[in-house]
């Protein structure tokens, strides 16, 4: 072989070996889409339907590569199906999280087998990442831990919302199996003071714990639903997400207020008059990559009274009623 070609075979190597390193996997930034609609609420809005119509089609639009609800979604009978039917019209991936809502009726096992998911509680990898799906929807009873069945969770906010002991042995064998990084998703909050899961503390440690012992950011967030508000914090590294619910925020009784709706309206949906309703769906696109969380945030307007104007107070454990998902972009 002549000099030429010597250097010629020379370079060829050394830049196939630079090729290679700059297109190895830790060079090349992973990145999924998922779209997040939480508190559907099927049987709450008069434009349920077309609300749910919008987020698949922004859905598709985004090329979501998942769609998830995080809860209080549909109750599994006739009424409610056309939510589940639409749902399933999302050519990709799609997953499930249990709401205290969706047991309004029925049991737990009922609604799983209605939304065709493999068990309450469950994990799986999507791309790069890893996703974990939790339950909190026990109660504590007398030293027992009650699923959520038949509306039983009307009790004393002390006794609800629980994640049972074989479900947190679960979560830590879980975690220690996996070495990607990992996104939880809950119906009630891992931070939440008042409404959030009881024991979310221990949840809190093994989560930070997983983190110390891989040495690395292996659990990177948490989103959770069923405050209906728009909410960040980052704890020890972890970013926790309260995503707003698609079509409304819950009034109650004492503020029950009639004027906007007719009386067709108002008997097809009893509890119209509770609520203060947003004029759009309010859903997200949280892209996620290894260095960063980008979370699309989204602005409506209330219909008719704001809940402020009806004389709710403005603050809930630091969060204020708003139509919004807000916009978020966090390095990693």
């Amino acid at each position: 072989m002549n000099s030429y070609n010597l250097k010629t075979v020379i370079i060829i190597i050394f830049t196939s070996i630079l090729f290679s390193q700059c297109t190895s996997k830790e060079n090349v930034e992973d990145k999924i889409i998922i779209g997040i609609v939480s508190d559907v609420h099927a049987d709450m809005l008069p434009d349920g339907a077309e609300r749910m119509k919008k987020f698949i089609s922004e859905a598709e639009n985004n090329k979501a590569d998942m769609i998830v609800q995080l809860g209080d979604f549909c109750r599994p009978n006739d009424n409610e199906k056309f939510m589940l039917d639409l749902w399933n019209t999302f050519p990709g991936d799609k997953y499930h999280v249990l709401g205290n809502h969706d047991m309004d009726f029925n049991t737990k096992d009922e609604v799983i087998k209605f939304w065709d998911i493999p068990s309450n509680y469950f994990s799986f990898d999507k791309g790069e990442f890893h996703f974990i799906v939790l339950d909190a929807n026990y109660l504590y009873q007398e030293g027992k831990y009650v699923d959520y069945r038949n509306a039983n969770f009307y009790v004393k906010n002390e006794q609800r919302a629980y994640i049972n002991p074989e479900q947190i042995v679960w979560l830590k064998n879980d975690l220690r199996q996996t070495d990607k990084r990992t996104i939880i998703f809950s119906h009630q909050s891992l931070i939440n003071i008042l409404w959030g899961i009881k024991n979310r503390i221990k949840i809190q440690e093994i989560l930070e714990n997983a983190n110390k012992q891989a040495g690395y950011k292996k659990v990177i967030a948490c989103f959770n639903g069923h405050d209906h508000v728009d909410f960040h914090r980052e704890i020890n590294g972890i970013h926790y997400f309260e995503i707003n619910g698609l079509g409304y925020q819950w009034m109650g009784e004492g503020y029950a207020d009639s004027t906007c709706f007719d009386q067709e309206q108002l008997s097809n949906y009893p509890h119209l008059d509770k609520i203060a309703i947003y004029k759009d769906p309010l859903y997200t696109f949280a892209t996620i990559s290894n260095n960063k969380i980008i979370v699309k945030g989204i602005k409506s307007e209330w219909v008719c009274k704001s809940p402020s104007e009806k004389g709710i107070p403005e603050m809930v454990y630091g969060c204020k009623y708003t139509p919004v998902i807000s916009d978020h972009e966090i390095k990693l």
